[in-house]
């Protein structure tokens, strides 16, 4: 007669135990799991931190928009109103619209009539540092020659066109005149807007001179912004150009790195009287 074989099924409180058993190891891992996580993402807190913290702040830029002989027509932006903006945006750094060898003379201005009326006298008196943006020889002729004779070229060769083009940007200083009721408003989306369509009919009439002379003269400018702004990280630096210039800069500087762009209009309008 065979032996009797043992019982090697299990009881139904065995399943009940292996059961207790798995969910615990499995609570187990999750908890361990999850502390490791906690503990990684601490420890990455802690040290991000520390991995910055030799890197400098980004320069601040701001541009701010001139109007040249138009100030003394417009009673919002004179040159009272021009001197107290700029100190409002408290710069550190100057960047100006004139040449290196211009601003070493600091003589009289036939257009740029805001330079010995406010902007010189308030580097004298701040001492701010300052970087002249438009090129010195021989690179400023390279640009305006063939820029001017292409703006020549297109009065003799469509003289209709031209005294179209001219009618037209008389009557959008004549409205923009109106609108500037603050400074804010002179360097605001609207301002801005209505420069880059009237530069894109002027490339679009003249042609390829014109666009090629406008995109050169405004990137000598923005290059000095970015050498300025590598020179002077954290600090803040004010960019005072004329009305034309600011949507090209504003755009451009946007897409610079090392810099950050601040909103000109919105810092004005906080303080504007």
């Amino acid at each position: 007669m065979a032996p009797a074989l043992p019982n090697i099924h299990p009881r139904r409180g065995d399943f009940r135990r292996w059961r207790r058993a798995g969910t615990r190891r499995i609570l187990r891992a999750a908890a361990e799991v999850f502390a490791m996580r906690h503990l990684f993402a601490l420890l990455l807190s802690c040290c991000l931190p520390l991995a910055h913290a030799g890197e400098p702040a980004p320069a601040e830029v701001a541009v701010l928009a001139t109007l040249h002989r138009m100030h003394a027509q417009v009673p919002a932006y004179d040159d009272a109103a021009l001197k107290r903006s700029i100190e409002r945006l408290a710069p550190d750094v100057l960047c100006i619209e004139v040449s290196p060898v211009r601003y070493a003379a600091r003589g009289p201005e036939a257009n740029k009539v805001e330079y010995p009326a406010v902007v010189y006298p308030l580097i004298d008196a701040r001492g701010y540092r300052v970087y002249p943006m438009e090129p010195a020889a021989p690179r400023d002729a390279e640009i305006l020659q063939p820029y001017l004779a292409a703006s020549r070229a297109f009065a003799e060769q469509q003289p209709a066109a031209s005294k179209a083009f001219q009618a037209q940007t008389s009557a959008l200083y004549d409205t923009l005149r109106l609108y500037w009721t603050s400074p804010t408003r002179v360097n605001d989306a609207v301002t801005d807007a209505q420069m880059q369509a009237k530069h894109a009919l002027q490339a679009a009439l003249i042609g390829e001179g014109e666009q090629a002379g406008w995109e050169a003269w405004n990137g000598e400018f923005l290059a000095t912004i970015a050498g300025a702004a590598r020179e002077h990280p954290g600090k803040r630096i004010v960019v005072l150009v004329g009305a034309e210039h600011g949507y090209w800069l504003r755009a451009a500087l946007a897409r610079t790195p090392g810099l950050r762009l601040l909103d000109t209009a919105s810092l004005l309008a906080a303080t504007d009287d």
